[in-house]
């Protein structure tokens, strides 16, 4: 459901290290979650050094690492020792192992981590906690660097259940130990991270109010009777709340799409107290006695953002039917009380919030807010001109520093319109500011109202424009003519990257127009 782009027909590359087999059911897997172009190439865990493998590793998009902890070391799960301690030198090995990587590949490394339920002793000395195979992952996570991850493979081994995680057939016959169900749920996790890593996720969530942000109907029960608390039935909305308050801190739109009166809501979010979502965390209400397929229209268009970007939960099984129907491209969830929150699945967002995410969250809902007063001073003028002269827009374009790489990365990985189309990395950001041939500039815009943030971003190297970025809540103003004139005057260039997004086929136009000679390079 919500599907998301799949890999382009060119195909990622995907070399992945491992000491078991993990066929037949890895390759196809991946293919059904990446495209039909994946390329995967096996590298036997031991051989990675030998000469036949290193093209791979040069050529791999992302490397997957999946070391079993029985066929690394039989013996381990069997140990004796009483003290816990990891054996000497096994971390070492393994630190030797990921420079090693490193050094040999610039691809994105994703690590499953070591799990120790294949061991058949707890059968005769009981089930208490092991801490080995924790230790080892442990130094894992404090080895990797910050552009790797660590998968968590014990959890996945939870959700899939210890006793449907393992084929022991097929371990002793190809050394394949783990099931088509832990094969399953491994891929969709490593699509997951994928998906972090290139910024594909859904933007907005859209949130009915009646029996999902709190129990009971507004407008029949008043606010004194609703039920939100910490606990009892209470305390599911609120955990509700919790999360989708984490999923805002994260970088999601929240928007309100109710069918009850505006003033009641508005009365539910400034003064109960059982609330923990509030009014600044909702960029966009939209509550009235219309339809709700209607009403989701409208925010997509106040945000300036495509309904394929839109996930939206309401506890009617009429209203999730007819959103599905009459607007496809929206995800619509059904809320209910033992709701499985796999079903938000399709947000892939950063494990880790930093302070300027937070502080972008906030200054971009603080322009959605703004955009009354806007709308309330666009009313006075008959001519556009007239009106953006009297917003004051403000625009500043200063050198880049390493505090604002992960909002441009950020701004390249979703940006679709006003772009290049150049995806970049935080760690690909960081690389590249490295080379005294590049020049990375930030873009922050305000005006009478608000203070929008940093909302573009240009990158030059030598004399190509290698990234030209815009979000769209800055469009209409003419930012994209001030960055070109900042071009024009302070980097001039002879050619400029680009990428067709599927929505960003005027911009090699504007690139053009706007710099006059400049070769178009397809990237």
């Amino acid at each position: 459901m919500g599907g998301l782009p799949l890999e382009s027909p060119a195909g990622l590359r995907v070399a992945v290290l491992s000491n078991i087999t993990l066929e037949p059911y890895f390759a196809p897997l991946m293919e059904s979650h990446f495209g039909g172009g994946t390329l995967i190439s096996r590298i036997p865990y031991g051989e990675h050094r030998e000469p036949a493998y290193a093209q791979e590793l040069k050529n791999a998009g992302l490397l997957v690492v999946w070391l079993n902890l029985e066929a690394l070391a039989p013996d381990l799960l069997y140990s004796e020792s009483e003290s816990g301690e990891l054996p000497a030198g096994l971390p070492e090995l393994l630190q030797e192992l990921y420079k090693g990587l490193r050094s040999a590949s610039q691809a994105k490394i994703l690590w499953f981590s070591f799990e120790d339920y294949a061991s058949e002793l707890p059968a005769a000395v009981g089930r208490l906690y092991a801490p080995l195979a924790d230790r080892l992952n442990l130094a894992l996570s404090e080895m990797l660097g910050d552009a790797d991850a660590l998968i968590d493979l014990k959890r996945l081994i939870a959700e899939v259940g210890i006793s449907r995680a393992y084929d022991q057939k097929g371990k002793y016959r190809w050394n394949a130990p783990y099931s088509k169900g832990l094969m399953e749920a491994a891929v969709r996790e490593l699509h997951a991270q994928w998906c972090v890593e290139k910024g594909l996720t859904k933007k907005c969530l859209v949130l009915d109010c009646d029996n999902v942000l709190w129990g009971g109907v507004l407008s029949e029960d008043g606010i004194e009777n609703i039920r939100l608390g910490s606990e009892g039935r209470s305390r599911l909305y609120q955990d509700f709340q919790r999360f989708v308050l984490s999923l805002y801190r994260r970088g999601v739109i929240l928007a309100v799409c109710s069918k009850n009166d505006e003033e009641d809501v508005l009365a539910v979010f400034r003064g109960h107290s059982g609330m923990l979502l509030r009014e600044e965390h909702i960029a966009c209400f939209q509550v009235n006695w219309g339809d709700k397929p209607g009403n989701i229209r409208r925010i997509a268009e106040t945000l300036r953002i495509g309904l394929e970007s839109m996930v939206f939960v309401d506890d009617s099984p009429t209203e999730v039917e007819a959103v599905r129907s009459m607007l496809p491209e929206v995800t619509a969830v059904l809320f209910g009380r033992d709701m499985p929150y796999e079903a938000f699945s399709c947000f892939h967002l950063k494990r880790f919030v930093s302070r300027e995410s937070a502080a972008q969250a906030q200054k971009r809902n603080e322009t959605y807010r703004a955009d009354k007063n806007r709308a309330q001073l666009r009313a006075k003028y008959t001519e556009y001109a007239a009106y953006l002269a009297a917003l004051e827009t403000r625009v500043d374009i200063s050198a880049a520093d390493p505090l604002t790489y992960n909002r441009i990365s950020e701004l390249s990985q979703r940006t679709n319109r006003r772009t290049n189309g150049v995806r970049y990395t935080v760690p690909q950001l960081r690389e590249r500011a490295s080379s005294p041939e590049v020049r990375l500039y930030a873009v922050t815009v305000s005006d009478r109202f608000s203070d929008l943030g940093l909302v573009g971003a240009i990158e030059v190297e030598g004399e190509v424009l290698t990234l030209f970025s815009l979000s769209c809540r800055a469009l209409g103003r003419y930012i994209e003519n001030k960055m070109l004139e900042f071009l024009r005057r302070e980097r001039p260039v002879s050619g400029f990257l680009w990428k067709p997004t599927g929505k960003n086929e005027d911009m090699q136009k504007l690139l053009a127009e706007g710099l006059p000679g400049a070769s178009c390079i397809e990237a």
